[in-house]
């Protein structure tokens, strides 16, 4: 199970270099701050970060 997530973290593997340099230019000048990465909760575990499923939906739309 290691050996697959190893081979799934390798992004060359599915997403062509300038697509990588175009998402890797556009979230390092995303400013997300305004957004709390991790909503409060008084019960349970934290969740899902904001951060990255923001992240998500603008790769899911481009």
């Amino acid at each position: 199970m290691y050996q697959l997530q190893q081979v799934l973290n390798i992004i060359d593997l599915f997403t062509s270099q300038p697509k990588i340099d175009f998402y890797t230019s556009l979230f390092s000048n995303l400013d997300l701050s305004s957004i709390s990465e991790f909503p409060p909760s008084k019960f349970g575990p934290k969740g899902y970060s904001r951060h990255a499923l923001f992240r998500a939906i603008i790769v899911m739309k481009a």
